[in-house]
């Protein structure tokens, strides 16, 4: 095998080059990844999202050295460690792995947990690190606690903090919150940030979730069949996305053809939550078909006369019944694709 490429000092971190991954007995032999390519800078935070199946635990796996590639190369700090005639075991990449389901050892308490891969040091140093990794995620109290003892929130902690314990490149998280209760999903997004940003980690990980994806990441790749269809900050996922099916898959929205809103002729828009406000002298006119409580707001579905729908947020100044025709003004412009 020939050494890999030497560091170079302006490398990303993380380099997928047209990265190609083909599972056995696939279908078609079509590829999981298909061409795949990203950057991530270091100490940045990257999440893929997508729909299930779309490829993106594959790419995970890629990058840890547990997929073989067809084709591309994968480059970890400027040294290529899968490519052609490339590849580096798992345990040679120094790349940290958190499991969905955290792969917590039952027999072993959290302080254990967290010191199991630093065989390396002398056992003082191990019990040092753990501890302050435990203290990192605010669980400097619980070293002594087993897997069974510890809530899913603690145990998600616990993963993390022997994630970071050897010091590795990259962290890997393989949706790091499934397992847990929505309530506190959000939360423990925002405070798996924090914690990566006060290890001065580099991080991509895998959601599913639009709200864990924008609360965790700075970088977001949108990924349909084995592809990324856009790799952007949130913001500019949100309000700039090239491709109408990012358009579609990020945040909230109806599409509504531009002719049904008097903005010309041949373009899909994208109308967002909010963008239709009721105004009593507004040029644009529907029906209010059907309505619902929300907490504190009210939302309701309307009909145009072309019989296209969108949802409005109804305000309690806003005196209307189901059946009523609401007069209507946008609020900015709303996003146009050309219609294929």
């Amino acid at each position: 095998m020939p050494d890999p490429m030497p560091p170079t000092a302006t490398a990303p971190l993380l380099d997928l080059d047209a990265v190609t991954v083909v599972h056995p007995g696939a279908v078609g032999a079509r590829p999981t990844v298909d061409g795949l390519s990203l950057q991530l800078a270091r100490g940045e935070i990257g999440c893929l999202l997508g729909a299930s199946g779309c490829g993106k635990t594959t790419v995970l796996r890629a990058i840890a050295g547990f997929e073989p590639l067809r084709g591309g190369r994968i480059a970890l700090d400027g040294r290529e460690v899968a490519g052609p005639g490339t590849g580096l075991p798992p345990e040679a990449r120094r790349i940290g792995m958190m499991f969905q389901d955290y792969a917590l050892f039952p027999h072993l308490d959290a302080a254990a947990n967290v010191a199991f891969g630093l065989h390396a040091l002398p056992r003082a140093a191990r019990a040092a690190r753990a501890r302050d990794l435990l203290a990192l995620v605010g669980l400097a109290d619980r070293g002594s606690a087993y897997p069974h003892e510890l809530s899913g929130g603690q145990q998600q902690r616990v993963a993390l903090a022997r994630a970071l314990a050897p010091e590795p490149l990259l962290v890997l998280l393989d949706e790091p919150f499934s397992n847990l209760d929505v309530e506190i999903r959000g939360r423990l997004a925002e405070d798996t940030r924090r914690l990566l940003k006060a290890a001065d980690a580099t991080a991509l990980l895998v959601v599913h979730d639009q709200a864990e994806a924008f609360a965790m990441a700075d970088r977001i790749g949108v990924m349909a069949e084995g592809r990324i269809l856009q790799w952007d900050a949130p913001e500019a996922l949100y309000a700039r996305p090239r491709d109408r099916r990012v358009a579609g898959f990020v945040g909230q929205g109806d599409w509504l053809r531009s002719e049904t809103l008097g903005l010309g002729e041949g373009a899909d828009l994208r109308v967002r939550p909010g963008q239709l406000v009721h105004d009593p002298v507004g040029p644009l006119s529907a029906q209010l078909v059907s309505a619902r409580f929300i907490g504190p707001e009210h939302l309701g579905r309307l009909r145009f006369d072309s019989g296209e729908t969108a949802e409005i947020a109804l305000d309690a100044a806003t005196a209307a019944r189901i059946g009523d025709r609401l007069s209507l003004r946008l609020a900015g412009e709303p996003l146009r694709f050309p219609r294929g």
